[in-house]
């Protein structure tokens, strides 16, 4: 009977996601899709430590910038499925582009493994100092009265910063005048120097920039407040819903990685991102946890790539 007892329990931890993880290459590399410093960098170095903590191996974060993620996406089609190699994602690039950009290089359904998401980041909508008004129903209404479109700066065309100019033109029945930046940063100047009425950006951006005098903020995207700061009110609200799709991270495989070793990858990180410490240096970053895996993720990116397909049909937004 011992002998029996023994026998269950080895096989028990042969299906354990730490055996399983023995499987995975030595060393580890983890494509960023975007250069240094942004916060798809930020995360994917938080991943490399997660997994290297969790699963004792060399990981390796590597930047492969370039055609807004495709360079790294391709990089990563040419792989073996193995687990050696893995991709950060923004949401953008899985639920967003594939609809916008009619030549994009890859498809994610086809070509990449969702593995797990690890954070999301918090949404503002911010107005410049001399807009004349401190409220969202202000600035709504100071839209429809205006006898031209107010301006909207945005991180670029197809940028998911434009596409909640066009959730709000249709939440609010009111037009506006969508003005593409290369980049949240040169948009952001121009909201603060009253160039354009207002824009969406990062929270922990709008933040810094609020308490300095320089941009007022209205409203948070989403469907519940942030823990940042959570005296500020969502669009829905304040009676504008149907803005809530926040932007988020994660984590990507080839196609063809096998269930086992995609697991063992999921449980790595699920465990690394559950400690406070890695809570608080994401919180720092201006991030908030969100873990989602197996068809829990599948289904979140199936549900957000209808809601933006729809939109970029609907209002015509292809590059093409």
């Amino acid at each position: 009977m011992k002998k029996l007892w023994i026998l269950v329990l080895s096989a028990g931890l042969a299906f354990t996601p730490g055996a399983h993880g023995q499987t995975l290459p030595a060393t580890i590399k983890v494509l960023l899709p975007f250069p240094p410093g942004g916060l798809s960098d930020t995360i994917g170095r938080l991943v490399s430590e997660g997994l290297r903590t969790q699963l004792k191996r060399t990981v390796v974060p590597e930047n492969r910038p370039g055609a807004n993620g495709a360079v790294a996406v391709n990089i990563l089609k040419q792989s073996d499925p193995d687990g050696g190699t893995l991709l950060i994602v923004s949401s953008g690039m899985i639920t967003f582009s594939p609809h916008f950009e009619k030549t994009l290089s890859y498809d994610p359904s086809r070509d990449l493994t969702p593995v797990v998401s690890v954070a999301y980041a918090d949404m503002a909508l911010v107005v410049a100092n001399n807009v004349p008004a401190s409220s969202l129903r202000e600035f709504i209404a100071l839209a429809r009265s205006s006898a031209i479109p107010l301006a909207m700066g945005s991180a670029g065309t197809g940028n998911s910063t434009h596409a909640y100019i066009e959730l709000l033109k249709d939440s609010a029945k009111v037009n506006f005048l969508h003005v593409p930046y290369k980049g949240t940063s040169p948009a952001l100047i121009d909201v603060m120097a009253g160039r354009v009425a207002g824009m969406f950006i990062g929270l922990s951006t709008a933040l810094p920039a609020a308490k300095a005098g320089k941009v007022k903020i209205l409203a948070v995207v989403g469907g519940r407040r942030s823990s940042f700061a959570p005296e500020i009110r969502t669009l829905t609200e304040q009676g504008f819903p149907g803005v809530e799709i926040l932007p988020w991270f994660g984590l990507m495989a080839p196609r063809g990685i096998s269930p086992e070793t995609k697991d063992a990858l999921a449980t790595a990180v699920t465990r690394a991102f559950d400690t406070d410490e890695m809570k608080a240096r994401l919180i720092s970053a201006g991030d908030t946890r969100w873990v989602l895996s197996g068809q829990e993720f599948q289904k979140m990116i199936q549900t957000e790539s209808d809601t933006w397909r729809k939109l970029v049909m609907e209002k015509n937004m292809s590059d093409q």
